[in-house]
């Protein structure tokens, strides 16, 4: 089989594979151009504030994806020729997500007291909200498991370049890092009202009032998931969160962007692993177990390569990489991208191991575990080294956290295999 052969038989997975990598490469972009200006203008200490305010915005939008970005796209990938069925998970999801929307800022309300020092917090706590609200009107799930990405991705692009665009024209003083967050809103918000009226039309979907069987169903089928990633993000974010309460707003803005340089770097490479899980999940439907373990070897084996080489870039050129992104004022976050990068081959392989191969094979539960007993560990170090060692101990928790889920998900995989020749 010729390459030209070879991409028109595998279409759909590289055009998802396309769509995602325009889409990362945009979201990695798009930080390099806005984050060195805001921190310009607002400073470390304003940015650190916007940092941890965001981060209580990024926990709820993980509550409120729930598992679905997985469990409803595995859902469609299996049955995208079913047009009632593709409705009816549509219209379920819909309304399990605004549901979850609704309880979880009540929830937040409710605590605001202990969450929040001063009336602007609270404020621009309110106003991110409108990020959740429109990340759940946005299906991205049900676009990955049609493969047609490049839809979604032509929204997203929209989106993302009015938020970049209100960025440099209304960020102009110190004081404005109140308005980020809005910016924020406004941009997903936009994506969510186009994404939607998209899907009605070249999906043709059809909106049916969920029964509450049907609810509790799509609630269960995403639990494992959502526990999963829950946790995933509960220590990938945890960081910016407890350091607020030991170390300075520069700090906290200071590892914060950090963090930022070596999630917008994932964002270049993801594109390939979430690519393959609507891909995988129809592909490892039908195979045994033994086989399935092989394949996803395989895969996980060929992407390490592509991430070694981003980390030995990354760790070679952090200097230089924060003085172009964050000013010659935040060099201090040169070391955190060295202590982290090694995230970007680490968090891939459990990214592909564990979601695109654990989940794929029916295997979530044994995934979960290995987050939650990963999560608990991180923060409790973090908790126990952030007043001694500051942003440096956050830097070196993040890293060694991922080493030890990488390390359970491995245990997991010599598990299956041993199992699968008895």
């Amino acid at each position: 089989m010729n390459f030209k052969q070879y991409i028109t038989s595998h279409k759909s997975i590289v055009e998802s594979f396309l769509s995602l990598s325009v889409l990362g490469f945009v979201d990695a972009l798009l930080p390099l151009l806005t984050l060195p200006y805001i921190l310009r203008i607002v400073g470390a200490s304003n940015y650190g504030v916007y940092a941890y305010i965001y981060v209580i915005i990024n926990y709820l939008q993980q509550f409120n994806i729930y598992g679905f970005n997985f469990s409803a796209t595995k859902q469609i990938s299996q049955n995208r020729d079913n047009n009632e069925y593709v409705s009816q998970v549509y219209s379920t999801v819909t309304i399990c997500r605004l549901l979850l929307f609704v309880a979880g800022a009540v929830c937040i309300l409710l605590f605001s007291p202990l969450l929040f020092s001063t009336r602007i917090e609270f404020v621009m706590f309110v106003v991110g909200l409108g990020v959740i609200l429109g990340d759940s009107l946005n299906p991205v799930w049900l676009y990955q498991g049609m493969e047609k990405m490049r839809y979604i991705t032509l929204v997203n692009l929209c989106a993302k370049l009015l938020f970049t665009i209100l960025i440099f024209v209304f960020i102009r003083v110190e004081s404005d890092y109140v308005y980020i967050i809005f910016y924020n809103s406004l941009g997903y918000i936009a994506a969510g009202i186009l994404s939607t009226i998209l899907a009605y039309k070249q999906f043709h979907i059809r909106f049916h009032l969920p029964t509450w069987k049907a609810i509790v169903y799509q609630f269960r089928e995403g639990f494992a998931i959502f526990s999963s990633t829950i946790g995933i993000n509960l220590y990938r974010n945890a960081n910016t969160f407890i350091l607020k309460f030991f170390v300075s707003d520069a700090a906290v803005g200071i590892y914060a962007a950090a963090e930022k340089i070596i999630k917008g770097l994932q964002m270049l490479v993801n594109p390939i692993a979430q690519a393959l899980f609507p891909h995988m999940s129809q592909r490892m439907k039908n195979q045994d177990l033994r086989t399935n373990i092989t394949t996803i070897k395989n895969v996980a084996w060929k992407y390490s390569l592509v991430l070694i080489v981003g980390v030995v870039l990354t760790f070679a050129f952090a200097k230089w990489i924060v003085w172009l992104v964050c000013g010659k004022e935040f060099m201090d976050a040169m070391l955190l991208v060295q202590i982290m990068c090694p995230v970007l081959l680490i968090g891939g392989l459990n990214y592909t191991l564990g979601i695109v191969g654990l989940v794929n094979m029916g295997q979530s539960k044994h995934f979960l575990y290995a987050v939650l007993v990963t999560g608990s560990l991180s923060i409790v170090a973090l908790l126990l080294s952030a007043s001694s060692y500051g942003i440096i101990a956050a830097a070196s928790v993040f890293t060694i956290s991922e080493v030890v889920l990488l390390g359970y998900i491995l245990g997991i995989f010599i598990h299956l295999k041993k199992y699968s020749f008895e």
